[in-house]
């Protein structure tokens, strides 16, 4: 290893060349080469660093050591937010969600990234209301959400009340509503408590589609028992040049086998897509 620490030798190391270091241990995914790197850091006294040490516990993280991350983590002298939220992500991604509460607590400043990061672990681990109750709260600090809060609380929201809060919530906050992960999520939420209407005026908002914006549509159109617009969608789908996908062509399944009395013209469309898309099992949804 000494050729790689040449350059970090005495008083007038590299940091950028340290940190090219890390990005080379990532990249060769071996915790031993890793260890080495970091044993180096240490004996030139470049573990106390913030950045190098943000850098070393996101390392140990991504490996899977989360031991070695949290040992990194208290030796860095100065810690910054990002140090705190990065031993925060790591101990959530490990599953350890105690300590990561622990960890959240003890933080002397919290960003959005803090408070999204465990917003999305309890959201992981399955406990939803926990989750939203961390979103009430971080309401209450004045930490703006970001896109990526609400792409998250969106799929917990309790209540389609709570779901129309979020959807103004979201318009005061700034978020650019054409953004097409918030606008299919928005759609979904609609759909999923049944305000079809609203998932389509979300839909007229929207400049830009893909095949889920489509699918959210359909699916909340199937889910309300609209099963002839459903198909009505599915055809516009085909003219703005969107190929369906498995969940397109399960969906479709399932609304031709609540409407028997398809005319020819709907029986030939689906007959031609059915023989086209290869590899793809279809089965019906409830």
């Amino acid at each position: 290893m000494y050729p790689f620490f040449k350059h970090t030798q005495g008083s007038h190391f590299s940091l950028s060349y340290c940190s090219l270091l890390l990005s080379h241990s990532l990249s060769q995914k071996s915790l031993n080469f890793v260890k080495v790197v970091h044993a180096n850091f240490i004996k030139l006294g470049l573990n106390t660093y913030t950045y190098l040490g943000n850098r070393c516990i996101n390392l140990y993280s991504e490996l899977g050591h989360i031991n070695d991350a949290l040992k990194v983590f208290d030796d860095i002298s100065h810690k910054n937010t990002t140090s705190w939220n990065i031993c925060l992500k790591a101990l959530l991604k490990s599953g350890q969600l105690g300590k990561a509460c622990h960890v959240f607590g003890a933080m002397p400043a919290r960003d959005v990234v803090s408070w999204n990061s465990l917003i999305s672990g309890y959201a992981s681990c399955g406990f939803l209301s926990h989750a939203w109750e961390i979103f009430v709260e971080m309401q209450g600090t004045g930490v703006k959400p970001s896109e990526f809060t609400f792409s998250i609380v969106l799929s917990l929201v309790p209540s389609p009340s709570h779901t129309k809060q979020i959807h103004c919530r979201m318009i005061r906050s700034g978020m650019d509503l054409d953004n097409v992960v918030l606008g299919n999520s928005l759609i979904t939420m609609y759909g999923k408590i049944g305000l079809v209407e609203y998932a389509f005026g979300v839909n007229r908002t929207m400049k830009h589609f893909d095949v889920i914006s489509w699918n959210s549509l359909i699916w909340a159109c199937l889910r309300a028992g609209n099963h002839e617009q459903a198909l009505e969608l599915f055809y516009q789908m085909r003219n703005a040049d969107f190929l369906p996908d498995q969940f397109t062509c399960s969906m479709l399944m399932s609304a031709y086998s609540n409407l028997r009395d398809l005319d020819k013209d709907w029986r030939i469309l689906f007959s031609s897509l059915r023989n086209k898309i290869n590899g793809i099992q279809l089965y019906a949804i409830p």
